[in-house]
């Protein structure tokens, strides 16, 4: 699934490299992961969105505005977030909420996305689309990811693909590359 602001129609990759931050965010009606990782690998930032026992509307209120606090004086220049998993078991109604308020609270802030479903994003990160939350948590610790937290790791890994996206091959493995390729040529296709 990709999701491009209508300013980024006719626009390429390289052409939004005008900003030095990478977005990557797992979202979740329980617990959002978000990250931010710089261009030159100075910067990490990641955190893990939790609205506790707030629903509905004051759920998504809350989640927009933590996205909103979390990337506040950021130039971001692309968000890659893990879309949802079709057929796996989860709450497709709240998740899909969570995902509008997330996509419209970008789409505010003029920051162009790309979905990436979490198979591509674990093959990606991992070289195995079927990667455990463990093999993800500790290939985001060996990338330089100071959290163990798994939503966290999870963004963590979304931001290195989004930055990879704009720089060039980051993951010296033929799968990183092979995702990477493919949703660079979905995004020239569309």
């Amino acid at each position: 699934m990709l999701v491009r602001p209508v300013n980024m129609a006719r626009s390429t990759l390289g052409e939004l490299f005008m900003h030095s931050f990478f977005l990557g965010i797992d979202p979740s009606a329980t617990g959002t992961g978000i990250t931010l990782l710089s261009e030159n690998d100075s910067f990490f930032k990641g955190k893990q969105i939790k609205p506790g026992k707030l629903r509905d509307a004051e759920r998504l209120h809350y989640i927009s505005s933590e996205i909103k606090n979390f990337i506040e004086g950021s130039d971001i220049c692309l968000c890659v977030y893990e879309a949802p998993s079709y057929g796996s078991t989860h709450k497709e109604f709240i998740l899909g909420e969570v995902l509008g308020v997330m996509k419209l609270t970008l789409f505010e802030l003029g920051i162009p996305m790309i979905g990436v479903p979490p198979t591509q994003l674990k093959k990606y990160f991992t070289t195995k689309g079927r990667a455990t939350k463990n093999d993800m948590i500790r290939r985001a610790s060996e990338l330089g990811c100071t959290s163990k937290q798994e939503d966290i790791c999870d963004s963590f890994a979304a931001a290195m693909l989004c930055k990879d996206l704009i720089l060039g091959p980051l993951l010296p493995t033929r799968a990183s590359r092979e995702v990477r390729l493919d949703i660079l040529n979905k995004l020239e296709n569309s």
